[in-house]
């Protein structure tokens, strides 16, 4: 089989002349290392036009749009099999099954998996908190209602793992089907997670929340990080706190809802339930003000006792007093978490989303496929960790959360 190797003519034999589609090219590591961050960054289109400027194409032998992103799907499904094959193996070493992320029937898990290696709270930190308390007390009317004891907070952020994970839906492109074949659904959730541990970080992303989650916990695991307390920030949404409590039901954790979405919901729900701009504005405040402290029983009596006169819709006041009971346990104390720096907020994976997904999938009224969209945002995610030349130039996953060696359980 006769094929072209950059400019050059060359000769190409058995599996790699086999593996050839028609027509095609072999592309050089740095081809692949180029045209994968353009086509990441920019449309299909943009991408093939300087492609064809750059490398003096003429329109015989222009790189097609349709080639570039054939060329990205057998990519990103290729990283995306590798990383799969990678997690599986580092899950069954553990003892948990490969396909669920659940500890096999009748494995006992070492204890390093499921007990964090924790210090208890010597006086000394029980104190700084109580500190801080009491700075904040003495300067805000609503009052912390918690002691250092009863506040649940971490001293120490190395001896935590901060997980952010949440779906970001783009349009999906319409199949042709038979009449009574199913529809296709609207989006495609890609699930992003992003894990930090002190000032190291590293995203994941997969097609689908389960898939995403057993990523979360090899990664866990093959870095040694179960030993830490797990700390989930997200938006409350109820997919992903149920997700996390069947995969990580062995191991101890905290879920906060992220202050932004708490203030968000809130001012939506409160809009529909009260009379007027002033009324809606003075209830707000005072209720934003009392969940700040982390006393969600506080703001929840707050509403209830709400004078009737001020309320346009009680099914709606109903809903956010609800709304507040289904998530005072993620409701946490955010003015000491702020004043002793730490985190409230999920916003890094927002950016994850932002830079994996939608920057490239949301605009201009795209639609994708599962393969294409799941693709793009692969190849991106090993672009965000920086491990692009360990991927294109070995074809290896790297799992570490800092530092870039190859993970060859798969060699």
């Amino acid at each position: 089989m006769e094929s072209e190797l950059g400019r050059a003519n060359a000769q190409i034999f058995d599996e790699l002349a086999w593996s050839q589609q028609p027509k095609e090219r072999i592309e050089s590591v740095s081809y692949q290392l180029l045209t994968s961050k353009m086509c990441t960054n920019l449309s299909y289109r943009k991408s093939a036009e300087m492609l064809n400027l750059v490398l003096h194409r003429d329109e015989e032998d222009s790189i097609k749009s349709r080639t570039l992103s054939d060329s990205m799907n057998r990519i990103g499904s290729k990283i995306s099999s590798k990383l799969k094959e990678v997690s599986g193996k580092v899950l069954m070493m553990s003892g948990f099954n490969k396909e669920t992320g659940l500890p096999e029937k009748e494995v006992v898990l070492s204890e390093n998996i499921q007990i964090p290696n924790i210090q208890a709270k010597d006086t000394s930190e029980e104190q700084y908190i109580q500190n801080a308390i009491d700075n904040i007390n003495t300067e805000r009317e609503e009052k912390i209602p918690f002691n250092a004891r009863e506040l649940e907070i971490e001293t120490n952020s190395l001896d935590c793992v901060y997980i952010s994970i949440d779906d970001v839906g783009v349009k999906h492109q319409k199949s042709s089907r038979k009449q009574e074949e199913t529809k296709d659904s609207k989006y495609i959730e890609n699930t992003v997670a992003h894990i930090q541990y002190g000032e190291d970080s590293y995203a994941l992303t997969a097609i689908g929340m389960r898939e995403t989650m057993k990523l979360v916990l090899s990664f866990l695991l093959f870095n040694n990080l179960l030993d830490k307390e797990l700390i989930f920030l997200t938006d409350g949404a109820k997919n992903i706190k149920s997700h996390i409590e069947s995969v990580f039901s062995f191991h101890p954790y905290t879920v906060i809802l992220d202050w932004f979405h708490l203030k968000k919901k809130c001012q939506e729900l409160l809009s529909m339930s009260l009379k007027g701009k002033e009324n809606k504005n003075e209830v707000l405040e005072k209720l934003l003000r009392i969940l700040w402290v982390g006393d969600a029983d506080g703001a929840i009596k707050y509403l209830q006792n709400l004078s009737s006169t001020i309320i346009k819709n009680e099914k709606w006041l109903e809903e956010q007093i609800s709304y507040l009971e289904r998530k005072k346990e993620m409701i946490k104390c955010y003015a000491v978490r702020a004043k002793l720096r730490l985190r409230n907020s999920s916003n890094s994976v927002e950016k994850e989303n932002d830079i994996l997904v939608a920057q490239r999938q949301k605009h201009n009224g795209m639609s994708w496929s599962k393969d294409g969209s799941g693709s793009l945002a692969t190849i991106k995610m090993i672009f965000q960790n920086g491990y692009e030349d360990i991927w294109f130039g070995q074809e290896k996953i790297s799992f570490t959360i800092s530092g870039g060696k190859p993970l060859d359980l798969c060699a």
